[in-house]
């Protein structure tokens, strides 16, 4: 049997379709990846020094421990005066899949970057994936009105239109490539709409993803955000005990989840100008432990890193290892309840690497750090009703495939648990 040509070549308006589809990835969302990545690493660099000289500050006017409750006032009172009002990042997501416009107004959108940058650099509980994806979103949608007015008045760019929500998960997906120091998980982050990856979608948010990706490790560099000195080993009684942890990471989210509607239901009762007050002072009480036991260990603020990366080098009592996930556990809850504004991913990648860490002081396998990120890989993914994406997040954050099938496990035991008991 002969190959004829048009078994190996697109035939002339598949040619035409390919040639649209190369277009637009190379001269709109491969510019507009590189953009967004430039803007979210300057951002990241600036909130990294930002955080410190608050902390300084508060140190100096001995008032570090209020500096949570100072910074969700600010929170409530920007989202009060400025009208935008309580704010949820799922419910833009999925609003943008319906009316991409109304999900991200520049303005509010700008506005809620601002509440996040105030929740978290005074100490809330949230993650700066919170703010990047506001950001990467908002500016996507901005590049989008800019590519329709040309499209309609610059005669070249007529092909290079595209989808806004397109415009929307690119941006998303090169913000969080640069926050994560992960490419495909951002892509695939950005790219996830209830559990449902779309090749439609996600070819783009890949392409911008990549590219912000370029931008960010030519400034920062490419060291994974959990560099891990030696090279895990993958034995066979490893499933056993993702199997158990699994479990009891089903088990501390439910805890969260309840945790947070229950602080949801108390602070509903409080006008949103005062609830960042009244939430605040409840983070500077879960912050006093850290200061007096600790050594100032951030166990409550921001996203967790500085306490996943102290939990990574082992040596952490079980008895200690809960208790910090009690306390990022209550101030996560408190933060969001309260009218705090982030990212959920990395409190709850800290909160399943504390649960892991006490299994690794438990047990006592001989690798540090090894059921800490499978914890804590299993916990995003159950609090975030996501099976595989967390698992890619590991491996490409760590840069250990030996915690590729562990964490499958782990994750997989946490999702229905979480999944059966929450429908």
């Amino acid at each position: 049997m002969s190959i004829l040509p048009q078994d190996i070549f697109p035939k002339r308006f598949q040619q035409l379709r390919l040639l649209a589809h190369s277009r637009r990835l190379v001269f709109v969302v491969m510019p507009l990846g590189a953009l967004i990545g430039l803007l979210v690493t300057t951002a990241l660099l600036g909130l990294g020094r930002l955080q410190p000289l608050i902390s300084h500050l508060g140190s100096r006017t001995h008032l570090v421990v209020l500096l949570p409750a100072i910074g969700l006032f600010l929170t409530t009172l920007l989202l009060s005066v400025t009208g935008i009002g309580e704010v949820s990042l799922f419910r833009d997501l999925d609003l943008a899949h319906v009316a991409p416009h109304a999900a991200f107004p520049f303005r509010k959108s700008m506005g809620k970057v601002l509440a996040c940058v105030l929740t978290i650099g005074f100490g809330g509980s949230a993650g700066v994936e919170g703010p990047g994806k506001w950001l990467g979103a908002a500016l996507g949608l901005q590049y989008h009105r800019v590519s329709r007015w040309l499209s309609r008045h610059v005669s070249p760019f007529r092909r290079l239109h595209a989808h806004p929500l397109v415009m929307v998960e690119a941006g998303a997906a090169s913000a969080l490539s640069a926050v994560f120091r992960a490419p495909l998980s951002g892509a695939l982050m950005a790219a996830e709409h209830h559990g449902l990856v779309t090749p439609g979608a996600l070819i783009p948010c890949v392409v911008a993803s990549a590219t912000g990706y370029v931008v960010f490790s030519s400034i920062v560099g490419t060291a994974p955000l959990f560099p891990q000195a030696r090279p895990y080993r993958l034995h066979p009684q490893d499933l056993a005990w993702a199997f158990l942890l699994g479990i009891a990471i089903g088990v501390g989210a439910n805890v969260y989840f309840w945790f947070r509607k229950t602080f949801q239901r108390f602070f509903g009762h409080i006008p949103l100008l005062w609830r960042g007050l009244a939430g605040g002072l409840g983070l500077t009480i879960l912050l006093l432990p850290a200061r007096f036991f600790w050594g100032g260990l951030a166990v409550t603020e921001g996203g967790g890193l500085d306490l996943v990366r102290q939990l990574l080098t082992g040596g952490t009592l079980p008895s200690q290892a809960v208790l910090f996930l009690a306390l990022k556990l209550l101030a996560t809850a408190v933060t969001f309840a309260a009218g705090g504004v982030g990212g959920l991913w990395l409190p709850s990648f800290t909160m399943g690497a504390a649960i892991g860490a006490a299994f690794d002081g438990l047990l006592g396998l001989g690798q540090p750090g090894y059921l800490t990120l499978v914890g804590a890989a299993a916990f995003a993914g159950s609090t975030h009703e996501s099976l595989l994406i967390p698992v890619v997040f590991l491996a490409e954050t760590t840069a250990q495939a030996a915690l590729v099938v562990p964490a499958l496990v782990g994750s997989t035991v946490a999702y229905l648990m979480v999944r059966e008991t929450n429908p």
